[in-house]
C-alpha cells in the first residue's frame, strides 16, 4: 500500500478529508491492476554543497577543515562587495591545494589577475610560502583594461569590470606576507616584459579575458618547471564558445601536456617533465 500524497496530481488538489478516501481507491485499483501504477520520480540528491555552478553529494573536504573554512570566511567578507555571501570553496579548495602540492618545489608563484587579493590570501594563509620563494601579482589593480579585448569581450562590457580595488588595498590585506611579494603593477601587455622570474612553480590565471591570458601564457609557460602547475580560473566558465578558453586551447595545441578540464569551472596543466 501507497499513501504518499504525490504533488501536482488530481488527490493533491483535492481537500485534506478527501485525501485518503482517494489514496484507498487509488491502491485498491492498482491491485486489480486497473489502474497502472504511477511512477515516482527520483528523488533530489542531498547535495553537501551547491554553489558556484556545482552541486555533489559527495565528500566536500574543505567542510571538515575547520582551521581552512575558518580562512576563507576571513578572507571572504570583502572580497566582493557586490556578491556577499558568495561561494567559491571547491574552487578555492582546489587552488589552495594544488599550491600546497607544490609548495617545496624550486620557482616562485605567479598571479595574474588579482583582484581584491582573495586568491593570494587564502594561498598565503593556509599553504605558506618557503623560504626565498616570492609571489608575483601581476594586475592593473584598477579594473579590466580595454587594450587587446575582442570585439565580443567590449560588448559584453570586459572593459571596466573589477574596478574596486587598489594596490594599496592589495597591500593591506596580504601585509603578513609583504616581504615576499612583488607586484606587477599595469597592463600585462606593458609589464611582463619587465618581470624577473626565472622558475614558476605554480601559475594562477584569472585574466577573464583572451589575449592577456594568452599573452600571461608565453611569459609562464616556458618559465614552469616540471611538475610545476597551472590552474586556469575560468577555463569552464561558459559551457558553450568562450573565447578565454578558445585561446587557452589554442596555446595548448602544441604543447605535450593535455588540459584537465574539472567541474569546478577550472582547469590544470601540469608540466610534464
Amino acid at each position: 500500500m501507497d499513501w504518499t500524497v504525490r504533488q501536482d496530481t488530481p488527490i493533491s488538489r483535492l481537500p485534506r478529508p478527501l485525501r485518503y478516501p482517494a489514496l484507498l481507491l487509488r491502491n485498491v485499483l492498482e491491485l486489480l491492476h486497473l489502474m497502472p501504477k504511477a511512477s515516482v520520480p527520483p528523488a533530489r540528491p542531498d547535495y553537501v554543497y551547491e554553489a558556484d555552478g556545482l552541486a555533489t553529494a559527495y565528500y566536500s573536504p574543505f567542510q571538515g577543515d575547520s582551521q581552512w573554512s575558518a580562512a576563507y570566511e576571513e578572507m571572504a567578507r570583502d572580497w566582493y562587495p557586490d556578491q556577499p555571501g558568495l561561494d567559491i570553496r571547491w574552487r578555492m579548495w582546489i587552488l589552495t591545494s594544488v599550491a600546497k602540492q607544490v609548495r617545496d618545489l624550486p620557482g616562485d608563484i605567479a598571479e595574474f589577475g588579482v583582484y581584491r587579493g582573495g586568491c593570494a590570501r587564502m594561498i598565503l594563509e593556509t599553504v605558506g610560502l618557503p623560504p626565498g620563494k616570492r609571489y608575483h601579482l601581476f594586475d592593473t589593480f584598477e579594473g579590466i583594461p580595454d587594450s587587446g579585448l575582442t570585439d565580443r569581450e567590449l560588448d559584453e562590457g570586459y572593459a571596466g569590470r573589477l574596478t574596486d580595488t587598489s594596490v594599496d588595498l592589495v597591500r593591506g590585506r596580504l601585509a603578513d606576507w609583504r616581504d615576499s611579494l612583488v607586484f606587477h603593477v599595469g597592463d600585462v601587455f606593458d609589464t611582463l616584459s619587465e618581470a624577473e622570474a626565472d622558475r614558476l612553480s605554480l601559475v594562477h590565471m584569472d585574466l577573464n579575458a583572451s589575449a592577456p591570458t594568452h599573452a600571461a601564457l608565453e611569459f609562464a609557460y616556458p618559465r614552469l618547471i616540471p611538475g610545476g602547475v597551472i590552474v586556469f580560473d575560468d577555463y569552464g566558465w561558459n559551457p558553450s564558445s568562450y573565447e578565454q578558453r578558445d585561446a587557452i586551447e589554442r596555446f595548448g595545441a602544441s604543447l605535450p601536456e593535455s588540459l584537465i578540464a574539472l567541474p569546478s569551472g577550472q582547469a590544470l596543466l601540469v608540466k610534464l617533465p
